[in-house]
């Protein structure tokens, strides 16, 4: 009697778990790779903003049976010239900010300029926690000699 109990239940149990709906999603909805090629004196310079493959912060919320899952590309930003290819991602600012790696994400936002008198192009980058307002700005400058620095601004609040 106690084993078919026990086969009753494990039978349930199965048909439950197997019954939950998981609704997947990804954000952005596909791979992405943006190119910018551009000459600054004299030296031809790219950058590409692209996702990494199969790297996701994910995201989890259950409704009932169904159980939502948002997958949010994580990406890394490759600058290079004729003598020098550099890959930054948010590991390159995970020691400085100490936030979590598998929670956060990182966001190209532009190129912010070229400073002719130290030779960096300077790009503005964020490392973000996604559907939250938990960011960090990073100012990313990467010298036509292959060096790279960043700085986090400071920002007071205004409250």
């Amino acid at each position: 009697m106690n084993k078919l109990l026990i086969i009753a239940i494990l039978i349930l149990f199965n048909s439950y778990v197997n019954a939950q709906k998981v609704k997947e999603s990804f954000h952005p909805e596909k791979p992405f790779k943006q190119r910018t090629d551009t000459t600054i004196i004299g030296n031809e310079i790219h950058w590409i903003f692209q996702s990494k493959p199969n790297a996701f912060v994910t995201q989890e919320y259950q409704d009932g049976e169904k159980l939502y899952k948002y997958k949010f590309r994580d990406s890394e930003l490759r600058v290079g010239t004729i003598n020098f290819e550099l890959t930054f991602d948010k590991m390159n600012f995970q020691d400085s900010i100490g936030f979590e790696p598998d929670v956060f994400t990182m966001n190209f936002l532009r190129l912010e300029g070229f400073n002719e008198q130290t030779e960096e192009l300077q790009f503005f980058l964020t490392v973000n926690k996604p559907d939250t307002d938990w960011a960090f700005p990073i100012y990313l400058f990467v010298n036509l000699n292959g060096t790279s620095r960043f700085e986090l601004p400071t920002f007071e609040d205004d409250y």
